[in-house]
C-alpha cells in the first residue's frame, strides 16, 4: 500500500483554497476542472472531438473500450495538453481531468505510457498523489463539511459538486466532515443554553 508523505493532505487543501481564491469563488464552491485548466493555461480536448485521433479509435473508447481510457496528458517540452474520454459519465470526466491537472500541478515528470516490454508505465506514488490532490481540488475539507451541513442529502450535494456519490463519501470520510459537523452542532446547542 502506497502512503502519502506527511503533510500532503494539508498541502492539497491549501492548493484547493488557493485556486478557488485565484478564480474568485468561495472555498466551499465547486471548482470546475475546465476553469482550472484554462487558469493554468492547459488546453483540454475531448476524445470525440480530437482532430488527429482516428474514428475507429474513438468508436472503440466510446463502446467496449470505454473503461480502458480516461484521460492523459500530452507533453512537449513545457507544453501540456489533456485529452479526456468524453464518452464517460460527466462526473467521471471531471475527476479524470482533475487527476491529470494534479500531475501537472505537482510537477510530476512525464513518463512514456508504456515500457520497452509493452507493459504500462505506472508509478504508484505519483498516481496516488494525483488522485488525492484531484479529489481534494473537487471537494476540499471545507466543501466536505458544506456537503454535510448545507444539503438535505448527499445526492443533492454530489450534484452541486458535479461528482459521484462514491467520491463525495470518500472525501467526507477522509476529512472526518461528519465528526466536524457533529461537533459544530453540539457547540451551537451548548451556546443556545448558556
Amino acid at each position: 500500500m502506497v502512503k502519502l508523505r506527511r503533510g500532503f493532505r494539508k498541502e492539497a487543501d491549501e492548493y484547493a483554497a488557493e485556486f478557488r481564491e485565484e478564480l474568485g469563488i468561495a472555498k466551499h464552491d465547486p471548482l470546475d476542472p475546465f476553469d482550472l485548466a484554462k487558469h493554468l493555461s492547459v488546453p483540454v480536448h475531448a476524445l470525440s472531438q480530437h482532430p488527429t485521433i482516428p474514428s475507429n479509435i474513438k468508436s472503440h473508447f466510446a463502446g467496449t473500450g470505454n473503461s480502458r481510457f480516461s484521460a492523459l496528458t500530452l507533453v512537449d517540452g513545457t507544453y501540456r495538453e489533456i485529452i479526456h474520454n468524453d464518452y464517460q459519465a460527466p462526473t467521471r470526466q471531471r475527476s479524470n481531468i482533475m487527476h491529470e491537472l494534479s500531475h501537472i500541478i505537482l510537477g510530476h515528470p512525464p513518463k512514456p505510457p508504456q515500457l520497452e516490454d509493452s507493459c504500462r508505465h505506472f508509478d504508484p506514488l505519483m498516481e496516488k498523489e494525483a488522485s488525492e490532490l484531484g479529489f481534494t481540488l473537487l471537494v476540499p475539507k471545507v466543501a466536505a463539511l458544506y456537503a454535510i451541513e448545507g444539503f438535505d442529502d448527499l445526492t443533492a450535494a454530489g450534484r452541486f459538486f458535479g461528482i459521484s456519490q462514491d467520491l463525495l463519501r470518500y472525501r467526507i470520510r477522509i476529512t472526518n466532515a461528519s465528526g466536524w459537523a457533529k461537533n459544530r452542532a453540539r457547540k451551537q446547542l451548548v451556546t443556545q443554553f448558556m
